[in-house]
């Protein structure tokens, strides 16, 4: 049955979707910004978010109107009156270069706004190339940064050329992501695409990415995450981790395409953590070109063998078919000290991308049923 505040939020989109015109709007131009792409529009976004956030009534609607805006480092926070809050992007965002730049490691920040819609045909620009050759990550911020959200939802709009990760969505919960497109460089250092921590019941899907690190990582504290009909590539594939301490439970991964990365789906640990990984299903997904398609790696940044580690159970790889740019179609490389347990592979039909060559497999520690139907061979299962 029904809560009585989800019916009226259902009550609220239903008459959104029929009649969008009937709320009011706060437009960023009323407020002071320019759109040119050279004055700093950061306190005038500043003033419209304080009005759009005050304002009462069942829905409340920021508008960024189709010109370009300069913005520093800007944090949109809660609570705010309204039931629903809306970001209507349908202009483009940019960040200042390097030299420029002025605020925290997140460029832009919402922050315990429940029930945000960011939506729309816009462009967030986090100009990363300024950043990118100078080795100097540890300052870089991550583009659009959510956390402390409850019913987030993430609709339409495209991000690019971030500094570091496009997007992070940490400690929020009820959340969707749909149609949304990254892009940046495959040498872009670390700019994934979209990073889960600390969050619950996430789904992520029809999206394409495209980035210089994972296209989705999924990190501690993530459970009840659901990924599908995602187009990744370039990149560093759809990984659980990295982690070296935490808890990561029931992700599931389908009907995706991975094109020309570095792997496909990964779950990747540190020795000498604590924690697990358990109930993480990849079903369904294609791999083109791919050059480790499916791995385990709890040597992540470490070759050295510790007495602790997090432990993997019940991971499952069903239905892969493809090519693979590497040696190896399957690599499994469990800690000797914490093996991986029940790991199922069933249904893998891999081949070389290089014609008339032959792949392998590489299995260190992982226990579970045998490969059922597999090419390559898995021998230790």
């Amino acid at each position: 049955m029904l809560m009585a505040s989800h019916v009226k939020i259902f009550g609220i989109l239903l008459v959104l979707c029929i009649a969008p015109s009937v709320f009011g709007d706060f437009n960023v131009l009323d407020f002071g910004a320019v759109g040119d792409g050279r004055t700093d529009d950061t306190e005038a976004f500043k003033r419209a978010w304080e009005a759009t956030c005050a304002a009462h009534g069942d829905v409340s609607t920021l508008v960024v109107p189709r010109r370009t805006f300069l913005l520093n480092s800007n944090r949109f926070s809660g609570k705010c009156n309204a039931t629903l809050i809306f970001f209507r992007l349908f202009g483009n965002l940019i960040a200042p270069t390097r030299d420029a730049f002025k605020g925290w490691k997140s460029w832009i920040t919402f922050y315990k706004v429940d029930g945000l819609t960011v939506t729309g045909t816009g462009t967030i620009d986090g100009q990363g190339s300024s950043w990118w050759p100078r080795n100097c990550m540890d300052e870089a911020s991550t583009s659009c940064f959510f956390t402390s959200c409850l019913m987030l939802n993430v609709r339409g709009v495209k991000l690019k050329n971030s500094a570091r990760s496009h997007m992070t969505v940490n400690g929020c919960g009820r959340v969707s992501i749909q149609n949304i497109h990254i892009s940046s460089p495959a040498n872009s250092p670390n700019t994934d695409g979209i990073n889960i921590g600390s969050s619950w019941n996430v789904q992520v899907s029809d999206s394409i990415i495209e980035s210089g690190d994972d296209c989705i990582s999924f990190l501690a504290g993530s459970y009840h995450i659901n990924v599908s009909h995602i187009t990744c590539g370039p990149g560093h594939g759809i990984s659980v981790g990295s982690m070296d301490t935490g808890i990561v439970e029931d992700v599931k991964v389908s009907n995706c395409i991975f094109k020309n990365t570095l792997f496909g789906a990964r779950i990747k640990t540190k020795q000498g953590g604590t924690g697990h990984v358990k109930w993480v299903k990849f079903r369904d997904n294609h791999m083109q070109s791919v050059y480790t398609p499916i791995i385990i790696d709890q040597y992540y940044a470490s070759r050295m063998n510790q007495s602790s580690a997090v432990a993997i159970e019940g991971v499952e790889f069903t239905n892969f078919w493809g090519t693979a740019s590497g040696k190896l179609g399957i690599k499994l490389a469990c800690s000797q000290s914490v093996p991986c347990t029940d790991i199922r592979l069933r249904e893998i039909n891999l081949a070389s991308a290089t014609p008339n060559k032959q792949l392998s497999s590489y299995c260190l520690s992982a226990r579970g049923p045998h490969c059922g139907d597999c090419s390559p061979a898995v021998r230790c299962l």
